[in-house]
Parts: C-alpha cells; sequence; structure tokens
C-alpha cells in the first residue's frame, strides 16, 4: 500500500497538531498524529484535485520527519517498508531506496529472530502499541541493540499501516553488562575462598562482549622474570609458566598502558627487537596492565587467529576499565587470604601456646602433686620435731612453686576465654576466718599487724565463687607481705548495696609497705609487669598477681583500683557482687562430715600411670578404708571394669597406651549399665580449655586437680560414689 500526496491544507493542520507533541516530547504520538494526518490529506485530495501542490509539501513533510532524532520506518499492511527517516539510514545502512519495498522481517530482524518480528494484529492486541527492547541487525549483518516502538496507524478504526520507532540502546545496554560484570566478578572475589576459583567467573563474565576462546591472564614474578598463567585459553597454544623475556606481556607491562596490536604493528616491534613473538602469530593482540596499588601485577589479554579488525580501540578502552576492577578485586581478594592466613596462624599459635602450657600443667603438677602428696603423707606420719620443720620448709617450697605456676596457667585460661565462675552458696564468716588463720600466721613471722574489718552489717551466706574470690585476696595479701617490711596489713569489707537477693560487696586491702610511684598504677595491672624492674629480683614473683586480680575481678563484672605513693603504702580497691543465699542452702552444705568416714569398705578402681601418684592416692584412701585396684592406663581400666564390679573410678585424664579421655568416652557408650554409668572422677595435673572442650559431652562426674588438697578428694569421692 503505497500512501499518496498531501494538501496544503492538511500540511498545515499536521503542523500546528506535531508542534503541540513536540512540546509534550512524546516521539510515538507525533508519528501517530503525523500519519493520521497524511491519511486525511488523501481523503482531501481525493474530493479537492489539487494534486499538483503535493510535491512541495512532500518535500516538506519528508524533511520534518528526516530531523526526528530516533529511526522511524512506515510498514504496510503486507509488511512492507513505505518510507524511512535518515536516521533509520544511519542506523541500519539502508538508504530509502533499498529499503523501500522491503520486508521488514527480512530487512533488519536477524534470523534466530524472527520471532520477534511485530505483526499489526500484535500491536491492536496490545492496544495499538508495543514497547521492547530487542535485537536488530544493519546492513553488514552487525547485530545492534535497540528500544523499540510499534503502533499501528488507525483510520475510522481500520488498520492502515504501521510505525516502527527504534532507538540505539547498544551503549547503555553494554554499559549495563560491564556494571554487572564487575559486580559478579567483586562478588566472586570475596565469596571464593581460593584466588584460583576467581579466574574463570571473570572468563565467563568477559564471554558476555567478547570471544574468549583466545584469553588469558598472566601475572608477572619481578623477581624471577617469568610470567605465570592462572588462567589460558587458546586454539593453538597452551603455557603455564613463562619465562618473560621479550614477550609482548612482558613489552605491555613495561609501556604501564593498555595496546592494540595488529599484524604490521607486531612486525614493526618484531623488527626493532622491542618483542620476540613466542607461540602461533596472530591477526590481532589487545592486552590491558593489571594494576594494583599503584603497581602492574600482570597482563590481561585477547587475540585473534583470523580477523584483523576483530578488536576496536572502544574494545580496549572497555577493556581496561573492566581490568582495573578486576585488579582491585584480585588484590582484595589476596588481602583477605593473607589475613586469613594470619589469622590461621595466629589460631594456631595459639592453639600450640594451649598445648604447650597444657603440657606443661602436667609436666610440673605431676612432680609437684609428687612433692606435696608425700609432704601430707609425712606430716600424718607424726614426725619427730626436727623432722617437722624440714617438712614444713618442704612443704612450703612446693606450695610456693605451685603458686606461681597457677598464675602462670590460670592467666593462660583467663586468656583463652574459658575460665568459668560458680555459683555456690558459702559462709562469708567461716571465708574470711580461714584467710585470718592464713594470713594472721605469715604476718607473725614478719611481726607484721593483720586484721579483718566488717564496717557495715554483711550477710554471712552468700552466693558466687568463694575459690575465686580466695585468689584475688590471696594476691592482693601475698603481695602486701611480699613488699611491706614494718607496720600492717588491713582487709576491709563493707556493703554498698542491698536487696532481697544480692548484695554489693566493697573489698579494700591496705598495707603499709613500700608503695608504687603514680605513673605506675594502671602499668602494674598488665601482664607480667612489676612497678620497677628490680622487683622481681629482690621480691620475686611472675608479676601476673595483679594481672590476674584485674581479670577475676572484671570476668565478674567487678572493677579493681589502688591509691597509693611511694614509701606510704597501698590500698587496692574493688567491688563485687554475691547472691544472698537462704539459711537451708549454707546448712545443707554444712553437713558435710568433719571426719574422714563414710568410704568404708567402697571399691575404687584408679587409673594412673604415674607410680609416685598412684603411691600417694593408694596411701591416702587405704587410710579412708577404700578397697584400691590400680590400672596403668585406660585400657587395662576398660578391661577391670568388664571383670569387676567397683563403685568408682578415679581415672587420670593423661596415660599412655589409652588415656582418661578416651577410656571414659568408650565407658559412656558402653551397651552394659553397669559400666555405662558408674561415676567417674577425674584425676589430672591439666585441666586446661582444651581438656575441657573434649570432656563436655563426657559426662564426667567431677574432676581432682593435682596436686590435690586430701579433704578436696576425700568429698568428691563421697559425693559421687555409688
Amino acid at each position: 500500500m503505497i500512501i499518496p500526496p498531501f494538501s496544503k491544507q492538511a500540511m498545515t493542520d499536521f503542523k500546528e497538531k506535531y508542534e503541540e507533541l513536540l512540546k509534550e516530547n512524546s516521539i510515538l504520538r507525533r508519528e501517530n498524529e503525523f500519519l493520521r494526518a497524511k491519511s486525511g490529506i488523501d481523503h482531501d485530495l481525493r474530493t479537492s484535485g489539487q494534486r499538483e501542490k503535493t510535491s512541495r509539501e512532500n518535500v516538506l513533510l519528508e524533511h520534518l520527519i528526516d530531523s526526528i532524532p530516533e529511526a522511524i520506518a512506515i510498514i504496510d499492511l503486507e509488511d512492507r517498508v513505505v518510507m524511512v527517516n535518515r536516521e533509520f539510514t544511519d542506523l541500519f545502512g539502508y538508504t530509502p531506496g533499498e529499503a523501500v519495498g522491503r520486508y521488514a522481517d527480512e530487512l533488519i530482524i536477524p534470523e534466530d529472530l524472527k520471532h520477534d518480528s511485530v505483526k499489526p494484529s500484535e500491536i491492536a492486541f496490545e492496544n495499538h502499541r508495543v514497547t521492547r527492547n530487542t535485537i536488530r541487525c544493519n546492513k553488514a549483518g552487525k547485530r545492534i541493540n535497540v528500544s523499540l516502538i510499534a503502533t499501528n496507524v488507525l483510520i475510522d478504526n481500520e488498520i492502515v499501516a504501521s510505525l516502527g520507532i527504534y532507538r540505539d540502546i547498544s551503549i547503555e545496554k553494554k554499559n549495563q553488562t560491564i556494571q554487572e560484570i564487575l559486580y559478579n566478578i567483586s562478588t566472586a572475589a570475596l565469596n571464593q575462598t581460593d584466588i584460583k576459583e576467581i579466574y574463570p567467573t571473570i572468563v565467563q563474565e568477559l564471554s558476555k562482549i567478547w570471544d574468549t576462546n583466545n584469553f588469558f591472564i598472566a601475572l608477572y614474578d619481578k623477581a624471577s622474570d617469568t610470567l605465570s598463567m592462572p588462567f589460558f585459553s587458546d586454539e593453538k597454544d597452551q603455557f603455564e609458566r613463562v619465562p618473560a623475556r621479550k614477550t609482548i606481556s612482558k613489552w605491555a607491562i613495561g609501556l604501564k598502558k593498555s595496546v592494540l596490536l595488529k599484524v604490521n604493528d607486531m612486525k614493526c616491534l618484531e623488527n626493532s627487537g622491542d618483542i620476540a613473538l613466542v607461540g602461533a602469530p596472530c591477526k590481532v593482540w589487545m592486552g590491558v596492565p593489571l594494576k594494583a596499588e599503584k603497581e602492574i601485577i600482570g597482563v590481561m589479554a585477547f587475540q585473534d587467529y583470523h580477523d584483523e579488525d576483530k578488536f576496536s580501540q572502544e574494545d580496549v578502552t572497555v577493556l581496561e576499565f573492566i581490568a582495573n576492577q578486576i585488579a582491585i578485586a584480585l588484590q582484595r581478594r589476596i588481602m583477605i587470604d593473607n589475613v586469613i592466613m594470619a589469622s590461621r596462624k595466629a589460631e594456631e599459635a595459639a592453639q600450640s601456646k594451649q598445648q604447650f602450657m597444657s603440657t606443661m600443667s602436667h609436666e610440673i603438677r605431676t612432680p609437684l602433686n609428687e612433692v606435696i602428696g608425700i609432704t601430707n603423707l609425712l606430716l600424718q606420719g607424726n614426725p619427730r620435731e626436727d623432722q617437722m620443720d624440714y617438712i614444713k620448709t618442704l612443704r612450703f617450697s612446693g606450695n610456693h612453686l605451685l603458686t606461681l605456676v597457677n598464675d602462670v596457667l590460670d592467666y593462660n585460661k583467663m586468656e583463652s576465654g574459658k575460665i568459668e565462675f560458680e555459683k555456690t552458696s558459702f559462709n562469708l564468716s567461716d571465708f574470711l576466718k580461714d584467710i585470718q588463720r592464713t594470713y594472721s600466721f605469715r604476718s607473725k613471722s614478719k611481726n607484721l599487724e593483720f586484721d579483718i574489718t566488717r564496717q557495715n552489717e554483711l550477710p554471712d551466706d552468700l552466693i558466687g565463687d568463694p575459690i575465686r574470690l580466695n585468689q584475688i585476696l590471696s594476691n592482693l595479701l601475698s603481695n602486701a607481705l611480699k613488699f611491706t617490711q614494718k607496720g600492717g596489713i588491713h582487709v576491709f569489707l563493707k556493703a554498698l548495696e542491698r536487696t532481697a537477693g544480692s548484695t554489693k560487696i566493697e573489698f579494700i586491702v591496705k598495707d603499709t609497705g613500700i608503695g608504687i610511684p603514680k605513673d605506675k598504677h594502671d602499668y602494674i595491672f598488665e601482664s607480667y609487669t612489676q612497678a620497677s624492674p628490680d622487683t622481681t629480683r629482690h621480691y620475686g614473683g611472675t608479676g601476673l598477681g595483679l594481672a590476674i586480680c584485674k581479670r577475676l575481678v572484671e570476668l565478674q563484672g567487678g572493677h579493681i583500683e589502688v591509691e597509693s605513693e611511694t614509701g606510704k603504702g597501698s590500698a587496692f580497691r574493688f567491688v563485687l557482687s554475691f547472691g544472698i543465699a537462704e539459711k537451708s542452702e549454707i546448712t545443707q552444705k554444712g553437713d558435710a562430715p568433719e571426719s574422714y568416714a563414710g568410704l568404708e569398705g567402697k571399691r575404687i578402681l584408679v587409673a594412673e600411670d604415674n607410680k609416685i601418684n598412684f603411691f600417694v592416692a593408694n596411701k591416702f584412701l587405704n587410710g579412708w578404708g577404700v578397697k584400691v585396684t590400680h590400672a596403668e592406663n585406660g585400657r587395662i581400666a576398660l578391661s577391670l571394669l568388664e571383670k569387676e564390679d567397683f563403685d568408682l573410678v578415679l581415672m587420670d585424664l593423661h596415660m599412655p597406651v589409652l588415656d582418661g579421655i578416651e577410656a571414659t568416652r568408650i565407658i559412656r557408650n558402653s551397651d552394659d549399665p553397669r559400666i555405662r554409668d558408674i561415676p567417674v572422677v577425674a584425676l589430672t595435673a591439666a585441666i586446661m580449655s582444651e581438656t575441657h572442650d573434649r570432656i563436655d559431652n563426657l559426662n564426667i562426674n567431677d574432676y581432682v586437680l593435682k596436686p590435690f588438697k586430701p579433704r578436696d578428694l576425700f568429698e568428691k569421692i563421697l559425693k559421687n560414689v555409688r
């Protein structure tokens, strides 16, 4: 269908309407009005016979259409092109003479997208307008991303033609694709655990723009002057690592900018000696440097063996932009890997430290257990008076060494975050009497005063961790005794707050010792430090006592501070919260036997590899009327459990052949309830964080830490024995 010429009046009407539409910035409505006017013009011409004026009007109208910045094609009902504008020619390459009369589907629709053609019936179904982003091809066959608006031209509600408006969105589409590529590569760099896994993602993403059949990433090692290929894809060559020497990649890295080399360019560089071609010769080579933190770490390159015009300078610009982002992503991944590696090494070092401390705990506590255990046996054997001094000196030295060891091991436990606090009922008056009894004796030996003052009404029955409270006070009192030569040591307790179920108590340990300079008040609470460099030489100690006090107080939600001046003594103040226990709880706890009675006739299996440790434990157990059976390792203990009945197993956790932890695991998994349910009390010289982790799920009833106090061992056996 050929649309006839136009009348002057119709042309005037069209121009007025078109100018109005221009103000509204609606291309679709502009073209619809134009075609309606054109149809009206046809009608006027048929009725008026003024055909002689149509030539000038047609030229004016065609000029108007050509001035529109979108490609326009008018198509008749047979799908043949009736008219195209200048923008259509510029975009698709067809002149009006080449386009008019051709089928639109054959003209610009790619063969594989024939199904994407827009028919008048489809436009009518979509209320006379279809909008989509699609692909069309130009005269040379190049595919172009376009935004298409298709609409029907109606006269008296009858479709007489269709209009196609095309806008080139290739740049927008490419920018969108580039953004997607960069996002996906950056995401892969953050999420992949191994940097090698990033390269396939890079290739997959770049294939959205370019053919990656001949593509490689080369990383440059300056020290060895070599290129490693974490990714190399080529239809003719295969490289993993090559000497850099005079390769194009090395030349591009030295040039420090992107390059696009064609056959003649590469021949010139080869003739000048700048490069020595490696591998099969290609038609075109496009490469960009990979820059990270102002340093070139490698190059990323495409090449082609068939088409010298495969890549353009625009491709180089785009690839350079992508490469910069890829280099940043790779550098970020390398930094993350370095952090992970450093963290892993730190964890391994911490584990090694824990293992070392656990081993040292076992190795040091084991002989200490022997020394202190035998000392206790000697004291119970009614020694002569002249022997008593030696035995007490031996016990004091052993306990002093044990205190030093405990300081180091306790601090290590607190550093690992594995320390736990008990919430048990205890009597404050009894607790303070024990402190008074212990430190009065030691103070008298130095002619020092010692007293404990309760300054206001304090509850007697508390809930907390008396062992840790004793550790804090003992460290502070031991320091006071160490650094005080005359005067005295005073302990003050005062309730700061009290509610129905809890109380907050202030403790002050005050001495008249050498004092601490003000500039050292914070410093003394750090690990392995003393107020002055010669303190350890003159007074001894590990420098951990105050650090441990601070951590123990803070881990229980309290705080500690010091007031001191050189030569005027020191006052350490800390505040802790405690629960207030019911009388019945304390009474029940006080029902524990005062004598070593209650174990007579009980059968206990002692799994212990150290003969002296067994000798010490056996002496006490026999003295309490216990029938003891000895097993030198866990395997023998399991064998004895199958053959005999026992009321409890005293299990050393560190033994040869089969240790106590694995032996207990087997016991708890036994099908025989007689074995599975037997009470197990762990006897060990190393209760460290990793040991706790291993025994968490073993249902060990209790544990006794070597070197043990006879009373502790007795009470824990009595509590758990069948």
